[in-house]
């Protein structure tokens, strides 16, 4: 059986209440264990404080009574009560001991060399017994010669009773730490629970199900955001299942049309045995064939968009001369006038349309072939819905904080666009009338390559009333030179088309 490298070099996680609970528990005993070592430690240095100023206190009472009474004195001095000291004796200049008083055990304790006079010496000894001594040595002339004053106390004792209460202590630390064990794995147990909740909720929600939703704890915390959260991606997530069945099933309607002219006419060729005339393929099939490739590719953009955002060039763009190219094609179609701002013009596509343009200069960064389709797109539908007219504009808005922006406006005298309906408009298959915009060859496609485009050229698309009746719509673009060098274009009047 093969080796598994990832789950050899990869460590196992702990779910997240036991990591927390040791984690927890761990930190506790390590807190607790510190904490009784540095309370011994404490403890232990003021015991031994307050021994030395005991000790101090002694021998310093004995060297005045010494110096004042001399050396024959010296028995009656060390004869007080041991008042919690365990020796105390006086030390000739010759390092005898003329007198003094101990605890068994401590009969021999070796003299050390005396101090100078009024010197203070704190000495820790091992005593012959093996006890340990906090010895404190005061230095005393008498009659011309230097004697010593010796204290000392047996710290055996306070030691063994410090080392008791921090045995005692260490031992309520396995105590402390299990209770803290069950606290923290009881506790995150209740946080994490409506974690838990989501968790299998989610796990419930089908494929196909809508408008499911993940409870929402009550508390405003963390886990209630995140469940926020998740509703609102779920919500996101049903919108666009709704779009992407809605999108199937407008694509199938809209390509069945010319499929089945098509089947139709064939089928009906092949029973009777008479070919196709030319005139019927000029009149009534190639037009659904190239309104079906139309369709497909528009089709085919949007999916490309929605997989991976529409790739776009950064080419420097004369938004101008892509507005008065399309104003000439229009005019070509429709039979127009000579464009001027207001000039008229007649015949083509059923009586002539008046097609008028103003532009200015503007130039900006993007992809020339799309913000084209997006120009073309807006007059291929103000074409379909116009009655008499159609007007182009293009100005250089200079006045809004930032970058200057380029404003397309396409106005015809159609029935408008509805306030209710227009941010609905720009979506896929979405018409407003959807008999004449199929008898019309629209595939309700168009308006949302619009909108595709100029967000990705980080503008924004909007339908407002044209001033005349009838509908407007208003692209706005970023304009950015190239590159520094580019010298700006000059600000000029409206050159008519």
């Amino acid at each position: 059986m093969p080796l598994n490298r990832e789950a050899l070099t990869t460590p196992r996680r702990w779910p997240i209440r036991v990591a927390t609970t040791v984690i927890a528990t761990g930190i506790v005993i390590l807190v607790l264990a510190a904490a009784a070592g540095g309370a011994w430690l404490l403890l232990r240095s003021a015991v031994h404080g307050a021994i030395d100023s005991a000790d101090r206190a002694r021998a310093v009472e004995v060297a005045g009574g010494l110096a004042a009474r001399g050396p024959q004195a010296s028995l009656e001095l060390v004869s007080e009560p041991l008042s919690g000291v365990d020796l105390v004796r006086v030390v000739a200049p010759d390092g005898r001991v003329l007198a003094g008083q101990v605890t068994r055990g401590l009969e021999n304790v070796p003299a050390l060399p005396s101090p100078a006079p009024g010197q203070v010496i704190q000495r820790d000894l091992d005593a012959p017994n093996g006890a340990d001594l906090r010895l404190t040595s005061v230095g005393v002339e008498v009659r011309g010669g230097t004697f010593a004053v010796d204290v000392a106390t047996d710290t055996d004792r306070y030691d063994s009773l410090l080392a008791t209460g921090a045995v005692l202590f260490l031992a309520f630390v396995p105590v402390a730490g299990l209770a803290t064990a069950v606290f923290v794995h009881y506790a995150m147990g209740r946080v994490l629970r409506p974690v838990e909740s989501i968790r299998s909720r989610v796990a419930e929600i089908s494929a196909s199900g809508r408008g499911e939703r993940v409870p929402v704890p009550e508390a405003e915390d963390e886990i209630s955001r995140l469940a926020r959260t998740m509703n609102a991606m779920l919500a996101r997530l049903d919108a666009a299942r709704t779009a992407q069945v809605a999108f199937v099933g407008d694509a199938s309607h809209e390509l069945r049309s010319p499929l089945s002219t098509l089947s139709t006419m064939l089928e009906l060729s092949s029973t009777s045995g008479t070919p196709v005339d030319v005139e019927t393929v000029d009149e009534l099939l190639l037009p659904e064939v190239q309104r079906m490739r139309t369709m497909v590719e528009d089709l085919l953009l949007l999916a490309k968009n929605d997989e991976r955002g529409r790739p776009l060039r950064r080419d420097d763009v004369d938004l101008d001369d892509i507005v008065l190219s399309e104003a000439a094609r229009l005019r070509g179609l429709v039979g127009g006038g000579d464009g001027g701002d207001g000039g008229d013009g007649s015949g083509g596509d059923g009586g002539g349309l008046e097609v008028a343009a103003s532009v200015e200069p503007a130039r900006l960064v993007g992809d020339a072939d799309a913000l084209q389709r997006v120009v073309r797109n807006l007059v291929d539908n103000a074409r379909r819905h116009a009655r008499d007219r159609i007007a182009l504009r293009l100005t250089v808005d200079r006045t809004t904080p930032g970058a200057p922006r380029a404003v397309v406006c396409v106005d015809d005298d159609g029935e408008g666009v509805p306030p209710d309906q227009r941010d609905s408009v720009f979506d896929r298959f979405a018409r407003l009338d959807a008999d004449r915009a199929r008898g019309k060859g629209g595939s309700g496609l168009g308006l949302a390559i619009v909108a595709e485009i100029t967000r990705s050229h980080g503008g924004s698309v909007r339908a407002e009333d044209a001033p005349g009746g009838g509908a407007r719509f208003v692209v706005e673009l970023p304009v950015e030179s190239l590159d520094d060098d580019v010298d700006d274009i000059p600000t000029g009047p409206a050159r008519p088309a």
